[in-house]
């Protein structure tokens, strides 16, 4: 199953990667809303097509948003995964003093909004292989 993370932050999106392979897993980053839309699509067709299941084509089962991505809409983004036909779990994070960020993002659909500190301290359960 593949995890797809909003991420701008080339250190913060090297350590999700990072950590999804060196726990066997893959995490596709996503840099903008469109490219976002562009790999959820990828997953559904590539599971419609019958695709023989591989990390990166068998589904979205998590989208991981960090919600102080620049340049991106990130509560949109989470708005996007959610209303997605992947139907994929949302888990966003964000700085612990943010609580506006965070009410918007549960209003807009995440299932789960942590603080980064938390995140980082989840991130191994989050992108290690089912």
């Amino acid at each position: 199953m593949s995890r797809i993370a909003v991420v701008t932050d080339l250190i913060f999106s090297t350590k999700i990667t990072g950590t999804a392979k060196a726990l066997g897993g893959q995490v596709q980053v996503a840099r903008s809303l469109d490219a976002l839309r562009q790999k959820l699509d990828a997953a559904c067709e590539a599971a419609a097509t019958g695709t023989p299941p591989t990390e990166a084509a068998s589904g979205v089962p998590l989208v991981i948003v960090d919600l102080n991505s620049t340049g991106v809409d990130t509560v949109e983004a989470v708005r996007v995964a959610k209303a997605h036909r992947a139907a994929p779990r949302v888990v966003a994070f964000l700085s612990h003093v943010q609580a506006e960020l965070a009410v918007a993002a549960r209003e807009a659909g995440a299932d789960q909004v942590l603080a980064r500190s938390a995140f980082v301290d989840r991130l191994p359960e989050l992108v290690r292989p089912a």
